[in-house]
């Protein structure tokens, strides 16, 4: 009954995915460089006063038949840029499958098998926190429900992946924490012991190994997890279990899994000490002055976007709950392995909310990783920190009830609230539906795009619209010479997207005289472009 409860939560939480990503209309420039780095054929380039046609274009953005599966490209690309290859390589992967073919779904599927993943992963982490199964089934309905979990799935970038390796991380240092008595204690009853327990050690660091190998390559970030609840781990080794052989050996067996990365990767360390995120990072990291500004702006959308602006409610209900037990001269179950979690967990959302790009809500996305963490965390703070029992320690029976029904109400409110009308699930771009569509019904017209040169990679954020039409004409806004294609200049109606540039009126003018167009009709506007209609 009980695993059939956890698996009704996570075929909703599936179902409820997968419906936003029906609502998906649009895509995030970012999103569109994941479908370009991993599948393009011979770069995309703006020509000044040429055309394009539509399979040019696209095929920049998909796998053409017969060059599926092809790795050392997509690592090589990755090589140029600041990111590490595994993810592009599984999107690439899922590109491969269906060759030709530019659809949001490859980037969603991709990002649901990682979520699929992460659930029962959280699932086993609440199982080795023993965590009452009714408190379980909260927790994963906030988290599989909640709306930034359906953002990262909704996001064609790499955050569900490094959603996933962080989850991994925190369940395999729990479990080596929890099963310590399997390999630790046997190190001081003898030589044979000792080798016998060593082995076991390997057997238990394995996974972390690997799993922080597979997390350095699909994400640089997952560093601040890995090292934050490394140090908590190496700490509870050498100064809780008095175990400095095991603590060298865990924090060697962590830098082998990371030197074999690297080793796989060499560009990863021009990417992090050499490339312009990784000084930005670096140099955000070490400036003191902005500490309180980030920490505040990123606090604020833990709150906003995972807790519905209702997290002071949840920090008042531990802060009471605490100060009953105290009064009460009560003990917390704040045991090891929940402590070196929240130690990881703060670690992480503290160094990113130190060397993330602020863009925003878009700036969610740097700190999904964790959120899945924050919300198991909270969760079980809450039910440790009120847990009554009675004068024989027993937890009182009518507590789980009442505690249930209160907690599932708030739940509920959280996720209505912040999914139906605070609208906090990102990256949908519903806006996008008319103006495709409206390429989509001008597809045979002739359709002119004013670049500008400083930026010529901005148009990509017209992919979708561009892709609609049977080709199109470029144009370096600030050239000024005179516009002789004949198809242009004997148009009777043109499309025109131009980028915001000190010459676009000019150029717009320009266009109007050669083509001797006298009305103009504003169609939409979008970040860095304005698209008319010229008849």
């Amino acid at each position: 009954m009980k695993k059939c409860g956890i698996l009704l939560i996570f075929v909703l939480s599936i179902i409820v995915n997968i419906y936003f990503g029906f609502q998906k209309s649009g895509f995030h420039e970012d999103e569109y460089y994941t479908y370009y780095s991993s599948n393009r054929t011979a770069g995309l380039y703006q020509p000044d006063r040429e055309w394009q046609d539509r399979q040019t274009i696209l095929d920049e953005f998909v796998v053409r038949p017969g060059e599926g599966f092809n790795y050392g490209l997509v690592k090589l690309v990755q090589s140029w840029d600041v990111h590490p290859p595994l993810y592009y390589m599984i999107f690439h992967t899922i590109c491969s499958l269906v060759p030709g073919v530019f659809t949001k779904w490859t980037g969603v599927i991709t990002n649901l098998i990682a979520f699929v993943l992460a659930f029962w992963v959280m699932h086993l982490i609440m199982k080795r926190l023993k965590t009452p199964c009714w408190l379980e089934a909260i927790a994963l309905l906030f988290y599989g429900v909640n709306p930034q979990t359906i953002s990262s799935n909704m996001l064609i970038r790499m955050y569900a992946w490094l959603s996933l390796w962080v989850a991994l991380c925190a369940y395999f240092h729990i479990r080596l924490i929890q099963d310590y008595s399997l390999y630790g204690d046997k190190a001081n009853t003898g030589k044979r012991d000792m080798k016998s327990a060593l082995r076991a050690y390997a057997s238990y660091m394995l996974p972390v190994m690997v799993t922080s190998y597979l997390g350095f390559l699909t994400q640089y970030f997952y560093i601040f997890f890995f090292v934050s609840i490394g140090i908590a781990f190496t700490a509870w080794l050498i100064f809780w279990k008095k175990n400095v052989r095991y603590g060298l050996i865990y924090v060697a067996s962590c830098a082998i899994s990371l030197g074999l990365a690297v080793i796989t990767y060499p560009a990863s360390i021009h990417h992090m000490l050499g490339g312009y995120r990784g000084n930005e990072a670096a140099g955000s990291l070490f400036d003191i002055g902005n500490t309180i500004m980030r920490l505040s702006f990123f606090a604020g959308l833990l709150n906003d976007f995972v807790f519905a602006g209702l997290f002071i409610l949840v920090l008042e209900a531990i802060l009471i709950g605490l100060g009953i037990r105290i009064y009460q001269k009560k003990t917390i179950a704040f045991t090891p392995d929940l402590v070196i979690l929240i130690i990881g967990t703060i670690g992480y959302f503290l160094i990113t909310s130190k060397t993330a790009l602020l863009v925003g809500a878009a700036s969610n996305r740097y700190e999904m990783p964790c959120y899945g963490l924050i919300i198991l965390i909270t969760v079980i703070l809450l039910q440790r920190i009120w847990r009554f029992e009675d004068a024989q320690g027993k937890e009182n029976s009518v507590v789980p009830i009442i505690a249930g029904v209160l907690a599932s109400v708030f739940v509920l409110v959280i996720l209505v609230k912040g999914i139906c009308i605070d609208n906090r699930v990102l990256f949908l771009y519903p806006e996008d539906t008319a103006k495709i569509q409206y390429a989509a019904d001008n597809h045979d017209q002739v359709a002119v795009v004013m670049f500008n040169p400083a930026t010529p990679h901005n148009i990509w954020r017209l992919t979708d619209e561009l892709l609609q039409y049977d080709k199109v004409f470029y144009m370096d806004v600030e050239n000024s010479n005179n516009i002789e294609d004949s198809e242009i200049v004997n148009a009777s109606k043109i499309i025109l997207y131009v980028a915001d540039d000190d010459y676009q009126d000019k150029a717009i003018t320009d266009l109007k005289e050669a083509t001797r167009k006298t009305q103009i009709m504003p169609l939409f506007t979008e970040d860095m472009w304005n698209s008319y209609e010229l008849e």
